[in-house]
This record gives C-alpha cells, structure tokens and sequence, in this order.
C-alpha cells in the first residue's frame, strides 16, 4: 500500500498550501492509500521532517524553498519525492511538468510514476572557513539552481514584499533591486577553466526557470549530469530592463552581454562579498566563494 506523508508549508499560496493537503489527505485515503499531513513550524523544519519520516513518499506542499528543504532531508535514502506546487515561484514543477490541479495530483500521486534527476551540491566559503549557509556549515542540496549577485539580491528583495505573490511579486523585487546593486569582479572557473569578468547575475541552472517566469537557463535538462551556466554583464539600467522581457520568453542567450555553458564542477569566487540563493533561499551571506557540484540522477521524483 503507497504510504505519503505531506509536508506542508502553511504559508505558502496565501496560506493555501495546508488547505491543499487536507484535501489531497482526504481523497488518497478515500482511494486506499495511508498518508499523514505534518505541518512546518520554521525555517529547515522540512527537513528535519523529511528526514524522520518513514520510507515512503514525501509530499512536499509549498514552493521550491519547501521543495528544498525536503530534499535536503530524504537524499540519499530510499524515500521519493512528490510535489505539490503552492508557492509563488513553483520553479521546479516546470520542468518535472507536475500538475497544480488537485483531482490530477491525486490521480498523478496514486500513478506513482518516477524519474530519476539530478541533485545539485552548493558550499560556500568565506576568507577559506565555511561560510553561514541556512543556519549550519554543512554543504547543502538544491534541485533546480542557483543564483549570486543581482539574482541572489532580488531573492532576498522578495522576503521583504507583502501582499504580493507569483510573477509580480519577482517582477517587483527586480525592478526594486535595479540600480541599487553594485555588480562584482567574479573569478568563474568551470570544469578548471577559469576567467574573471565584472558580471551583473550568475544563475546555475539544474532547472530551466527561476522566479516563476525567468528562463535564465532554457537549455537545462535534469536529467543530463550537466549544470546550466548563465552570466550577464554589467551593464546600464536601460539595457537590463531590454533584456527581462528576453528572459521570460527563454530567448536571451544570444544576446550581447550574455554567456552561457554547461559543465559538472563550478566555482565562483570574489574579493567582494556577495549573497547566494539555492532554489531561491537563501543559502549564503557575505561569502565570497561559492563551490557547485552535480550528482546524476540521484533522486527519484513522481512524474506525470
């Protein structure tokens, strides 16, 4: 008998996550499957959950921070993750292509098809001791990717803007972040080939959208062993503000002041200090170096 236990940020989707669950909760033992609801009292209490849960199906209910603290709790076990997406963002659902409908969850839930993907590995670093990352010095795991400088900034912005949530929500912490961030001179080194540059916005990629509706990295698969690299130079407000619409669309590779790659090890450092997020939490303050790992097909996720 399929066992799930839904774990749920209460908050999350104007506080519809826990309303989600119940709901779900209700139907999958109508059908005859066993599940439990817990709910998430602070930060990286998922996964403290996620962890002590019994094998089975992990349902993590809320947005990609949910998402990953869930993850950070069940790798490297035997448990697989579901996902019911209630946050703002929902980044990773776009490229699992997890149903938001509750009726198909439920049918999606009960299917229990699975994928294997990629998990990404993140340390970050300051003056050579390991920096603050989540209120711990352990190396953490995201799943759909990473983002330092102005990326890492308007994940912060976003913490302090209420009433508002999805694409406007990012839209807004984005134009709150323009011309208030002071670009870095970043040493990238991917794969042991290095080169420094004055960069603006540095996203890795395991997933292809961040923010809800930013394409930074269109070409990422989650399956492919790869990360997804996507560098944007310093440049006026005028020309950023040309590029968001480029972004959204996916079609913002080739143009001038944007480069992309692909590789397995990254690390990026810098004199200066800067913010990280992981899966859009942020994971690190005030480091200056940064090192992202990928480990292929590491985890089993429920698929439609």
């Amino acid at each position: 008998m399929n066992k799930f236990t839904f774990i749920v940020n209460p908050v999350s989707g104007k506080r519809g996550g826990e309303r989600a669950a119940r709901l779900l909760h209700r139907e999958i033992q109508r059908k005859g499957a066993t599940s439990e609801i817990v709910l998430t009292h602070r930060e990286g209490h998922a996964t403290e959950i996620a962890y002590n849960a019994p094998i089975g199906t992990i349902i993590a209910v809320g947005g990609d921070g949910t998402v990953n603290e869930v993850v950070n709790g069940i790798i490297g076990t035997k448990k697989i993750l579901g996902i019911v997406p209630t946050g703002s963002g929902n980044d990773l659902t776009k490229s699992l292509k997890v149903p938001s409908n509750l009726p198909e969850i439920v049918d999606v839930l009960l299917r229990g098809k699975t994928t294997p993907i990629d998990v990404g590995t993140i340390r970050c670093s300051r003056k050579g001791q390991i920096a603050q990352i989540a209120g711990n010095s352990k190396p953490r795991y995201f799943v759909n990717g990473v983002g330092i400088g102005f990326d890492a900034a308007v994940a912060e912005k976003t913490r302090h803007i209420r009433f508002l949530s999805g694409t406007i929500l990012y839209v807004a912490a984005v134009l709150l972040t323009l011309g208030r961030y002071k670009p870095h001179l970043f040493e990238i080194c991917i794969d042991s080939v290095s080169k420094s540059s004055k960069r603006l916005l540095i996203a890795i990629g395991n997933g292809t959208c961040s923010g809800g509706a930013f394409y930074l990295t269109p070409d990422a698969k989650i399956d492919d062993g790869l990360l997804d690299l996507c560098c944007i130079d310093d440049m006026p407000v005028h020309r950023i503000l040309s590029l968001i619409p480029l972004v959204m669309k996916g079609t913002h590779i080739d143009a001038d002041g944007v480069d992309s790659e692909k590789g397995r090890e990254i690390s990026i450092s810098s004199d200066a200090y800067f913010f990280v997020h992981a899966d859009g939490e942020i994971v690190g303050r005030d480091v200056n170096k940064v090192d992202i790992g990928i480990l292929n097909k590491k985890l089993d996720v429920i698929v439609g």
